[in-house]
């Protein structure tokens, strides 16, 4: 029964997967147009007979449709036939067209089947977030499939001059397991470590010339295909904020009450932590 309820659900995923349902309704369409189309050449050409005993059969419309979909898909029964040179010629292209077709289309949508969609992404703004009496530089990632493995994702700030585009600053971060969301932070009040804030003045000083980059790579954890996605940000997309506000809560042990409407949203903070950053950013 289990066996069978995961059965019925992966189908009925499938059907609402927006890829393959508008796939198998353009292949659909395609197919019926090349049908008709060939069976219209047939009847205009008056080019088929019935392979029957009286030759005075006659055949209508319909026969005619018949046969190009049998050619079509190489079936072949044998109780229409062509006759003259006309009807082997249209034979001929329009098997060789379903030589083409069929397993392109085949391909294609086998291939949807395993390729993964996508349902990762990142935040639609990147923000300065003072969480936990610290300060970041933070972009989240989401995750509406299978979970991913092998996780990586970096920060880098670019500067471009003279038409080329130099790296200011980048750092790397990694993750064995991202299922639902990441929060990739860079910290900027580290006084072991000061350059993430010095490229971020530089940023923000020249919003004309300069871009922070959130790349992100990963493994899904069911096909192993590889996943990746970056966003560019300009200076104008830096959002201030406090923490991430939850994408799902927790009943137990149970994830419950996934809400994406909180993805690009942060908590406000106060007069004094707003203040914090404008001497971070100013000092």
């Amino acid at each position: 029964m289990q066996q069978r309820n995961k059965f019925y659900h992966r189908i009925a995923r499938y059907v609402r997967d927006k890829r393959i349902r508008n796939t198998l309704i353009w292949g659909i369409a395609v197919y019926l147009v090349i049908v008709l189309v060939f069976g219209m050449l047939f009847y205009v050409s008056d080019s088929l007979t019935a392979n029957t005993i009286s030759q005075e059969e006659r055949l209508n419309f319909f026969d005619y449709l018949y046969f190009s979909l049998v050619t079509f898909s190489t079936i072949g029964y044998g109780e229409i036939i062509a006759t003259g040179t006309a009807g082997k010629v249209i034979i001929v292209i329009e098997s060789c067209i379903a030589l083409a077709y069929t397993p392109f289309f085949g391909g294609y949508l086998a291939y949807l089947f395993i390729q993964r969609p996508k349902d990762f992404f990142l935040t639609d703004n990147i923000f300065i977030r003072h969480n936990n009496n610290k300060i970041y530089l933070s972009a989240r990632a989401g995750n509406k499939g299978k979970p991913i493995v092998d996780c990586d994702a970096t920060i880098d700030m670019f500067l471009i001059e003279n038409n080329v585009k130099r790296t200011l600053y980048k750092q790397a971060f990694s993750r064995p397991l991202v299922e639902i969301s990441w929060y990739i932070n860079l910290r900027l009040d580290d006084p072991e470590n000061p350059l993430p804030l010095q490229h971020l003045k530089t940023v923000l000083a020249m919003p004309e010339n300069c871009l922070i980059r959130i790349a992100f790579s990963g493994q899904d954890a069911s096909t192993g295909s590889l996943v990746h996605l970056f966003n560019y940000y300009k200076a104008q997309d830096i959002k201030r904020g406090g923490s991430f506000l939850d994408v799902y809560r927790w009943k137990g042990v149970e994830r419950i009450i996934i809400d994406w409407d909180n993805f690009n949203k942060t908590a406000e903070i106060n007069e004094e932590q707003n203040q914090q950053i404008d001497d971070l950013l100013e000092g």
